[in-house]
């Protein structure tokens, strides 16, 4: 029996020093290909390994750094008999993703243990693309063992991916009072215009207009507060600055006379739909989780400042993940906006997990519209979906801080639900713009190349 044991002890030995002889062999010629390297974000890829030992065992990591964070993701494969990994063929067994997901090392990234964890991924230079660098790392890793280091990669390979075509143009815009910065994309024009509004966290977001202008739009990115000379404060906002703001973009020579649209997230849906009762150059309006209802603050106004509903501090919720504050909304009916007085056609993206505004107040607005205007609302809803409804494939963010506010916000939302539902309504935005702005042809079809391409 010692002599047995010895004899089968020795076999496995040699078959363990084979088996790592031909892993090292092949692992010498891993290769890792991303096409298009270079593309929108919100186009998809497709990513393949070669060069793997028969049903040998990877993890694929990719990584990005915006500013001081890091965001990264990962999915354990193995590879086929042939010693190819294809993702968009082939299913990960964990990760931060699993299953069959062809653009899941994106969409499943989530910042690093090293860095802040209630953070929004923002790219804050979008005249820059956003590098995710892929990573090919022998064996099934866990999170926790991908960092603090890292395990050495058998290859890598950097991958841009751009929110503004390189042929878009950007100007910053300091028109009289009118602040914001705008898109144009390639071309003798005039284009279908639209205003992009984002919410009560202030600023200058542009990363959605750069994209809609990269798709065809001419686009501008109108900030209310919190920018440059303009108020530092929400209750500040003024609508006459809106509608000022609004009619100078309209009346551009370069934006299609027949009227424009408008889309805005959160407290940026409120101001237009305001907006669509007062210029009637605005034809569509896409509210993004967007609030119906007169919120927060009065709105000032010449002609006598707007009234706000009250905010119902008991309905707070505190949660282990931020305050969530979906109770806390009840507008009764004449505080709802009565866009049906104008003549847009208003697209509802709504997400059922937001815990930030609750679905239900966007259901009771739509039941207000009257009948003979009923045909101009539309209404999409995703479930499992949270408020913070970005660009496809952009990082799921459940919870962040609020620098207004000075607290985490639960936002809501399951990962891969929130995901599909960011890749399915900005196809449907698309297509709701080019149906009501641009008739003669469907522009998400006739998109702009990618960088690629060129």
């Amino acid at each position: 029996m010692p002599l047995l044991h010895e004899i089968v002890s020795n076999v496995a030995s040699v078959q363990r020093v084979s088996w790592f002889a031909t892993s090292v062999f092949h692992m010498s010629s891993v290769q890792i290909s991303v096409k298009p390297q270079e593309a929108l974000v919100d186009e998809k890829v497709h990513i393949r390994v070669d060069g793997l030992p028969k049903n040998g065992p990877i993890t694929i990591k990719a990584s990005v750094q915006e500013g001081k964070l890091r965001f990264s993701s990962y999915g354990c494969y193995t590879a086929t008999e042939e010693g190819h990994v294809v993702i968009e063929e082939q299913s990960a067994s964990e990760g931060t993703y699993t299953g069959i997901e062809q653009m899941g090392l994106f969409w499943s990234m989530k910042p690093e243990p090293s860095c802040r964890q209630n953070v929004r991924f923002l790219k804050k230079d979008i005249t820059t693309p956003i590098v995710v660098t892929f990573s090919v790392l022998e064996g099934h890793h866990s999170w926790e063992n991908l960092f603090d280091p890292p395990p050495k990669p058998l290859a890598t390979l950097d991958v841009l991916r751009w929110y503004k075509h390189p042929r878009v143009s950007r100007e910053r815009v300091t028109e009289g009072n009118i602040r914001g910065a705008l898109f144009i994309p390639p071309g003798p024009g005039p284009f279908p215009g639209v205003i992009d509004m984002f919410g009560s966290g202030g600023g200058l977001m542009d990363h959605r207009a750069a994209l809609l202008a990269s798709r065809g739009f001419i686009v501008f990115a109108l900030p209310f507060f919190a920018y440059e000379d303009l108020p530092s404060t929400m209750p500040e906002v003024s609508l006459d600055y809106l509608i000022e703001s609004t009619e100078w973009f309209a009346g551009l020579p370069n934006v299609k006379p027949e009227g424009i649209g408008m889309i805005g997230l959160s407290k940026g849906g409120m101001y237009t739909l305001e907006l669509c009762r007062h210029v009637p150059k605005i034809k569509a309006v896409v509210l993004v989780n967007g609030v119906t209802f007169y919120s927060d603050v009065p709105l000032k106004y010449s002609k006598g400042d707007i009234e706000n509903t009250q905010f119902l501090f008991e309905g707070i919720q505190m949660t282990p993940e931020g305050i969530d504050i979906v109770n806390c909304y009840q507008p009764s009916d004449h505080e709802f906006i009565k866009a049906w007085e104008s003549e847009a056609h208003i697209l509802c993206v709504v997400c059922l997990d937001d815990r930030s505004l609750n679905y239900k107040v966007t259901d009771h607005f739509l039941r207000l519209v009257p009948e003979e205007h009923k045909h101009r609302f539309h209404l999409i809803k995703y479930p499992q979906a949270g408020h913070l409804l970005e660009p496809p494939y952009s990082p799921h963010c459940r919870s962040s801080f609020h620098k207004v506010f000075q607290f985490d916000f639960f936002w809501g939302g399951e990962t891969k639900p929130h995901s599909d539902a960011q890749e399915d309504s900005w196809g449907r935005i698309l297509d709701y713009f080019s149906e009501h702005l641009n008739r003669d042809h469907n522009l998400a079809s006739k998109s702009i190349q990618p960088p690629s391409k060129l």
